[in-house]
């Protein structure tokens, strides 16, 4: 009697152990699936994974047209290197001429009795006086022109003793700003190609030239994590290449807002993060 009613009770029990253990199979199950789908997950948006948008950039300058004033250090070193060079010098025409005319002086009178023609030859302060005269009638060319005056940023005929960097206006999502004319890099290009694509886009190619054919720096903006998972990139990467205009009165064929400015003005224009990218390559000229 208690054997056969302990038998019904220990299949019960047995039946509950089972689907215990059949509810905790699944729930492994379901958070074994939900840790794979976090990782694939994670490892889409891992920035190892992730590629950049790749843009050339074209830093194009105006070189200057005439020589600037030198600095002061460069002041002090030619002052030196004269000094040097008159210790070590020899004595020129003009010197071992005025010596000729002091001796010639001591005996002038008897000298041109014998040689009437003496009185009229030009002395060596002859020559020196009309050398003065004629120096102080010559005029020097201004240094600074009309452009300078009405402060024209299109015009290439400003600040002539200084580097203008050509720069563009864009407008990005209602935003204007200042940039370097730049294009996106595409698929079989060198960065180069891309460099010398974007300013066929302003200029005639036999008016600028690139130098060199790697870039000169790189300006790197990382996008957020909600635009990385939109775009599908991690950001973009710009490389800057220096280029100089050859005809400095070329024509601009470029339809887009432009100026050319100074090293000093460059960092009104460009946005802060872009310009120190941007100074890390030219040349200070303070």
């Amino acid at each position: 009697m208690y054997t056969n009613r302990l038998i019904p009770k220990l299949m019960q029990v047995s039946k509950s152990l089972s689907s215990c253990n059949c509810q905790q199979r699944l729930l492994r199950l379901d958070s074994s699936h939900s840790a794979n789908s976090a990782a694939v997950a994670n490892s889409d948006l891992n920035p190892s994974h992730m590629k950049w948008d790749l843009i050339s950039a074209v830093c194009l300058e105006r070189t200057p047209t005439i020589t600037p004033l030198p600095t002061p250090i460069e002041k002090e070193m030619l002052n030196m290197l004269e000094k040097l060079e008159l210790v070590n010098s020899l004595k020129s025409d003009h010197e071992l001429w005025q010596e000729k005319d002091k001796k010639l002086a001591k005996n002038r009178k008897a000298l041109e009795e014998a040689d009437p023609d003496l009185a009229s030859r030009q002395t060596s302060q002859d020559y020196e006086d009309a050398c003065n005269e004629e120096l102080a009638k010559f005029e020097f060319s201004p240094k600074t022109t009309h452009a300078d005056a009405v402060n024209d940023l299109k015009s290439t005929n400003r600040k002539l003793d200084k580097h203008l960097v050509f720069v563009i206006q864009k407008e990005t999502g209602g935003k204007v700003s200042w940039t370097l004319p730049q294009s996106a890099w595409e698929s079989g290009e060198t960065l180069r190609q891309t460099a010398e694509r974007t300013l066929k886009n302003h200029f005639d190619s036999s008016n600028v030239r690139i130098l060199g054919n790697a870039p000169w720096g790189v300006h790197t903006v990382k996008y957020p994590a909600s635009q990385r998972v939109k775009l599908g990139t991690l950001g973009t990467k710009i490389f800057f290449f220096k280029a100089q205009l050859l005809n400095k009165k070329s024509v601009l064929s470029s339809t887009c807002e432009y100026n050319w400015l100074g090293r000093e003005e460059l960092a009104s224009f460009l946005e802060p993060d872009f310009h120190h990218s941007v100074s890390q390559f030219i040349i200070d000229e303070d």
